[in-house]
């Protein structure tokens, strides 16, 4: 028997929410309007006689991501200028919750542990756009976890 999605079940990218937690303050980012986080793994090459392929084999990973956000968020400048006066380091923890009532996967709540922004946009002003100020934040982080997962769907 084959199996079809059903047209609920894909989980609607506009459904969640990312909470940022920075010295143990939460901040709703309702402002968001993208978030991406990935592991990349890191591969050492597996090359023995009689092989004629390069195999791999997985000896690390990282954890890179982005958000973009509308500019008037002012924690990444907030930490940018703590750590240029002080040389303390940016570091946050976020949430993202995938949460669509219509889909039969339920919810999923992604913890990102230690990130550290790449920079941060000081000031930004673009006469030639029509469009709202919005500012794109590169980051790593080293550690993630799930609070809760999307149920497999039957």
């Amino acid at each position: 028997m084959t199996r079809t999605v059903e047209n609920n079940d894909p989980i609607s990218a506009k459904e969640g929410m990312v909470y940022i937690t920075i010295e143990g303050k939460i901040y709703e980012y309702a402002e968001l309007l993208k978030f991406e986080a990935n592991v990349k793994y890191t591969k050492a090459d597996v090359k023995a006689i009689g092989k004629r392929m390069k195999g791999g084999k997985i000896v690390g990973a990282e954890g890179t991501g982005s958000m973009t956000v509308y500019y008037h968020r002012p924690e990444m400048r907030e930490m940018a200028l703590e750590y240029v006066r002080t040389g303390k380091s940016p570091i946050f923890d976020a949430q993202v919750v995938n949460s669509d009532a219509a889909s039969s996967a339920g919810n999923q709540t992604a913890l990102l542990k230690n990130i550290v922004p790449d920079g941060a946009v000081i000031a930004l002003l673009d006469g030639e756009s029509d469009d709202l100020l919005k500012e794109d934040i590169d980051f790593t982080f080293d550690d993630f976890d799930f609070l809760e997962r999307f149920r497999a769907i039957a």
